[in-house]
């Protein structure tokens, strides 16, 4: 009996310490962007959010990445769906290289989307790879995917080589032409 009330003592403070954390990006932001002394190299994974900047890391830069504005864009050019998103990135040190490789998309059964190569005339400012020299130094851009007309989106992955950042979609993008056509028959 008395081990039954010490571990629930136990998981009782250590939800309560999780749960008291001055972050609010939860614990993820302190993980390490390095592989610890002894480990194999490699990304670290992390659980991120939309509309909040992560940190990424290569191997020797750091950077800051935000992923926002998910949507279906209309396009007449492919029978698929076409997902889009907004990247914003900012250097931190080291000189990044960020681009739309970095960005990939799944379905929840974690089937990989083709991304686009080239979306110029299906989104407005495609982002394109870039290396960011100067501290501080931004860029902005948006990546495309083709998404089966039947599938749904399940998760964003942002690689580095040393960082593995997942953003989970619990909302579908709401298709524009879907929308147009219900509201058009209301």
């Amino acid at each position: 009996m008395s081990r039954v009330v010490l571990a629930a003592i136990l998981a009782a403070t250590a939800a309560a310490s999780g749960a008291c954390s001055s972050s609010p990006f939860g614990a993820d932001e302190h993980r390490p962007t390095h592989a610890p002394a002894g480990s194999a190299a490699g990304p670290v994974p992390t659980s991120q959010q939309f509309d909040r900047p992560f940190p990424v890391a290569g191997e020797s830069w750091d950077a800051t990445v935000t992923l926002s504005n998910l949507r279906i864009v209309p396009a007449s050019a492919y029978a698929d769906t076409v997902l889009a998103v907004d990247v914003r990135a900012v250097q931190s040190a080291g000189q990044p290289e960020i681009g739309p490789a970095s960005i990939t998309a799944y379905s929840p059964s974690g089937a990989q989307f083709e991304r686009i190569e080239d979306p110029a005339g299906l989104i407005p400012d495609p982002l394109v790879p870039t290396v960011m020299t100067s501290p501080g130094q931004g860029i902005r851009g948006m990546v495309a995917w083709r998404m089966p007309a039947t599938d749904r989106i399940g998760r964003l992955e942002v690689t580095t080589p040393r960082t593995l950042a997942s953003v989970t979609v619990t909302l579908q993008p709401v298709d524009p032409a879907v929308q147009t056509t219900t509201s058009s028959a209301s």
